[in-house]
């Protein structure tokens, strides 16, 4: 238990790591951007197309993470009224839909559209597009890891993985 403990919080750390630098870098980029277009009347070209790139790729990342604290928004009335074994059994193939819609639509899904557009050039960065919807595929690793993990969690802890974030919250 230790062990998925320890490999869940490495995640954690790498995630909300990565996070801080893509933060960091839309602050200076916005605030780059304002400078650029009030003070300096000559505005950037790049700033706005960086910062929705910035954005998306933090949300998504953000997202992963949420998923292996499982903080994420969730209805659990009808579960939490079940006996333990069953709600386990909820949880469990709640995780594994999960593992699915990432393998099926974020990483399957995404390959052809990253293929398709890894020649077509971003119109200010000049980055190729397919870069930019890679965090579809990167994201879902992350998520699947984490899934993986409350799953091993959940049947060899002392209860759900579930519930034991939301009795401390």
């Amino acid at each position: 238990m230790q062990t998925v403990k320890f490999l869940k919080s490495v995640m954690d750390k790498c995630l909300f790591g990565i996070n801080i630098v893509i933060l960091t870098l839309l602050v200076v980029d916005v605030s780059w951007q304002v400078l650029s277009r009030y003070v300096a009347q000559s505005p950037s070209t790049f700033t706005d197309e960086a910062a929705r790139f910035l954005m998306v790729w933090m949300s998504f990342l953000g997202g992963a993470y949420l998923f292996g604290n499982n903080g994420h928004l969730s209805v659990t009335s009808l579960r939490d009224m079940m006996p333990a074994n069953a709600k386990k059994t909820v949880v469990a193939f709640t995780y594994a839909l999960i593992v699915l819609f990432a393998v099926f639509v974020m990483i399957y899904g995404s390959q052809r559209l990253i293929g398709r557009t890894m020649g077509q050039p971003s119109p200010s960065l000049g980055i190729p597009m397919g870069v930019f919807y890679s965090i579809l595929p990167i994201s879902a690793v992350c998520i699947i890891y984490y899934m993986i993990l409350n799953i091993i969690e959940l049947f060899l802890g002392n209860g759900s993985a579930n519930e034991d974030k939301k009795e401390g919250a």
